[in-house]
């Protein structure tokens, strides 16, 4: 009896199976597909190459009743699950592979990448700035902007005859964009809302108020526009928004002639080597590598060649500070910083710090000291960014150089305190930071920094005369240190160094027991080591007054 109810059974599921097979094969790949992804999730067993261009991470949300409530969970955890599904890598090339071959279009586009003709790819603020209205993404009107310009360049020249005494050059550096060098491939202007209201551009503005002023400036756009037509390489790519690499060695060798001049210094120069042909690479096709595609697009071939210094055994290191945009990379990546300057930390945009032993922050720096320290100061952005009004960099520095830090600790403080007494305030803040994934305590710190920001001489009156009479004892601090105080400084910051890693922790710990030392005794000589080296070989230098003003003016320039 069982074998007929069996076999009855057997033959239905055939009959089913065989009538629904299409089905069925679907539904198992359907299952297969979803188990792997989820395997994939949790394994990463299989190592895709990461998907170009910048994401936000979005935390794994938390289950709340709250949250469940309101609906902010599952919102948050589509996004989630959006940006950590398994086989996102490839299946998102694939599709964007997809788009481009059959309808030429990519889902990058929207708000990342504009395409020009002739297949030249453009960022679109590049594109806005040329036709100039870029200017509405930082003010209501170009009157408005006009006058935001005008005030950033006075405190740009505020601070450059503040230094100048203490033998820091600052100096801006106007660097090219690609709609200005090369608009014959731009597409046409889409947005026709303002066509008929009054335009401005930052870069034609700064260049007439920087000379005006008397702003210590090196135009490299204009440059670049005058040799154009000359120039027997490309200096834009087409599928890249950065100058490209072989111009930019040319743009780092006039850099350092114009720091000759202006320090009246004579340091080491580039020498540029043969140059070779070779498919696009480095930052030269650094907006194709948004697109996300399987195949690479077909491309023009650039030049590219190897930098070296010549040696120059009377020529200066002086220490340079960059604050500025990312077509520094294209020249820090490929000249050999090390050998022209003692130090030569990049500011990327008065955030991240690059090329410091010491810091990764601005936030983790004393701002005078390094300010203080540096032979030259370079404000380094392209004209798209010059809306930004150097991130804030300006006004923090006149505030570190004018007031001591318990004076700006205490604006803080009290700025901090009105907001938090204001529940009103609060509350908006609390969305705030709920809707950027930040801390509420982030968002006040935020909120206090904006609104310093916004008015600096309404907290910092000094900072409205013309050229500021105060000063941070922060300044007399630096320049009256004696050597084995700033020594004892340099130490304990490598000691702190050492202690945040764990490779160099144990390294210590081998050489205590080798040589019978105590643990610290081991990191203190260590630490004295590498400053003395570092002192040995001029990448660490102490501060004196005639050591800062000995850097400029007693060379030769040798233009």
């Amino acid at each position: 009896m069982m074998r007929i109810v069996f076999r009855i059974f057997a033959d239905s599921m055939n009959h089913f199976i065989m009538k629904n097979l299409v089905k069925v094969i679907l539904f198992t790949l359907t299952g297969l597909l979803l188990f792997a992804s989820m395997f994939q999730k949790a394994t990463h067993v299989w190592d895709f190459k990461k998907l170009n261009g910048v994401e936000v991470p979005i935390p794994q949300p938390s289950l709340t009743f709250q949250n469940c409530r309101d609906g902010s969970f599952q919102e948050r955890t589509e996004g989630y699950l959006k940006q950590n599904f398994g086989f996102r890598e490839p299946l998102v090339r694939l599709y964007n592979q997809y788009l481009w071959d059959c309808y030429q279009k990519t889902p990058v586009g929207a708000g990342i990448l504009t395409f020009g003709k002739d297949g030249w790819l453009y960022e679109p603020w590049v594109v806005a700035d040329y036709y100039q209205i870029q200017f509405r993404n930082y003010a209501y009107d170009s009157a408005q902007m006009a006058s935001m310009l005008t005030e950033e360049a006075h405190r740009v020249l505020q601070l450059q005859q503040l230094l100048e005494p203490y033998g820091t050059r600052l100096f801006v550096c106007q660097v090219p964009a690609k709609d200005l060098i090369c608009p014959e491939h731009l597409p046409e202007n889409q947005d026709k809302r303002f066509d008929d209201e009054p335009k401005i551009s930052a870069r034609f503005f700064n260049e007439e108020k920087y000379t005006q002023l008397g702003v210590n400036h090196l135009n490299l756009e204009q440059w670049f526009l005058q040799m154009k037509d000359t120039a027997d390489f490309p200096l834009f790519p087409k599928t890249g928004t950065h100058w490209s690499y072989y111009a930019s060695l040319f743009a780092a060798d006039t850099l350092i002639r114009y720091m000759e001049h202006l320090g009246d210094i004579n340091m080491k120069n580039i020498v540029i080597g043969p140059r070779t042909l070779d498919k696009a690479h480095n930052s030269d096709d650094d907006l194709e590598s948004l697109l996300n595609l399987i195949r690479p697009l077909p491309n023009s071939q650039y030049y590219y060649a190897d930098a070296s210094i010549e040696e120059d055994t009377a020529a200066v290191m002086p220490k340079l500070i960059t604050v500025g945009d990312s077509f520094w990379w294209s020249i820090s990546n490929q000249i050999p910083m090390n050998s022209i300057f003692s130090s030569s930390p990049y500011w990327y945009y008065n955030s991240t710090i690059y090329f410091d032993d010491n810091y990764s922050s601005v936030n983790e720096v004393n701002l005078a000291e390094q300010l203080l320290s540096a032979d030259f100061i370079m404000l380094f952005y392209s004209a798209t960014q010059q809306y930004k009004l150097n991130n804030d960099f300006t006004k923090d520095a006149l505030i570190a150089l004018c007031y001591d830090p318990e004076e700006i600790a205490s604006v803080r403080t009290t700025l901090e305190q009105i907001i938090r007494s204001d529940s009103s305030w609060m509350e908006k803040l609390k969305d705030k930071a709920a809707s950027q994934y930040k801390t509420l305590d982030e968002t006040v710190n935020n909120e206090v920094k904006w609104l310093i920001n916004n008015n600096p001489g309404k907290y910092f009156p000094a900072l409205n005369d013309s050229l500021p009479t105060k000063r941070s004892r922060c300044v007399d601090a630096y320049f009256n240190i004696d050597s084995l105080t700033f020594i004892e400084q340099e130490v304990e910051k490598v000691i702190q160094q050492i202690k945040g890693d764990e490779k160099q922790m144990q390294d210590i710990n081998q050489k205590a027991l080798k040589y019978g030392k105590t643990f610290e005794q081991a990191l203190y000589d260590d630490a004295l080591w590498v400053v003395n080296y570092k002192l040995e070989q001029g990448i660490l230098q102490i501060p004196s007054r005639s050591r800062k003003n000995s850097c400029h003016g007693k060379n030769q320039s040798k233009i």
